[in-house]
């Protein structure tokens, strides 16, 4: 049975600091904006964070501010994903649905922890 892939609901609660995605199957994901933010799809982004991971001194400081975990705008593109945008500007990921169902952080779906959103 392939896993059901496509959004019944999407509801992102700012307050709260997460995204909430109810699929057509009835299940129910809670995403972190701080995970979403740090689990970003962009190429730039996947790109920081290979170097991080290869770098040969993991201490790294940087004097500009951490990317914003605030959700200012969200967007559909087409029927597989949606985009949001971040606080800083930050407009360059696009989640896929595909990526997002896989991702699932309950227990149900992935017992020892959500999954990277998409390998680097």
């Amino acid at each position: 049975m392939m896993t059901p892939t496509r959004p019944q609901s999407i509801t992102i609660e700012r307050a709260a600091g997460v995204m909430i995605i109810t699929w057509l199957d009835g299940h129910r994901s809670e995403f972190s904006l701080a995970w979403l933010r740090a689990h970003c799809p962009c190429a730039t982004c996947r790109e920081e964070r290979r170097e991080a991971v290869l770098a040969a001194d993991p201490l790294r400081l940087t004097a500009s501010p951490p990317p914003s975990t605030e959700v200012v705008d969200a967007e559909f593109v087409g029927n597989y994903a949606i985009r949001l945008t971040w606080g800083d500007g930050h407009i360059a990921g696009i989640y896929p649905f595909s990526a997002l169902r896989m991702s699932c952080p309950c227990v149900q779906c992935n017992p020892d922890g959500a999954p990277p959103l998409i390998v680097d």
